[in-house]
């Protein structure tokens, strides 16, 4: 089993190797507000970089910006739109 700090480490893992030479500009974003545990997943969210540190609108990247880890395999798998709006990963129960 995977702990939450296991699953980030290998969310950001994912994202640099899904983005190559552009990983430097996501990142895992929110503070906790964004990374959780539901079921058997741990889901991170992504942002741009320069959105993260400004907060300025137009570096707001949309879309499906969220990862999941699987909390036993380690399997990470990027959400697509439907699979975010089903779940709401980041919605309180």
């Amino acid at each position: 089993m995977y702990t939450m700090e296991q699953a980030e480490r290998l969310a950001a893992e994912a994202l640099r190797h899904k983005f190559g030479e552009w990983s430097d500009q996501v990142a895992l974003f929110g503070n906790g507000e964004f990374a959780t545990k539901k079921g058997d997943f741990f889901y991170f969210g992504f942002q741009s970089v320069k959105y993260i540190e400004t907060r300025d609108e137009k570096y707001f990247n949309y879309g499906p910006n969220c990862i999941s880890v699987h909390r036993e395999t380690g399997e990470c798998r990027f959400l697509d739109i439907h699979e975010i709006l089903t779940l709401n990963p980041f919605k309180a129960d």
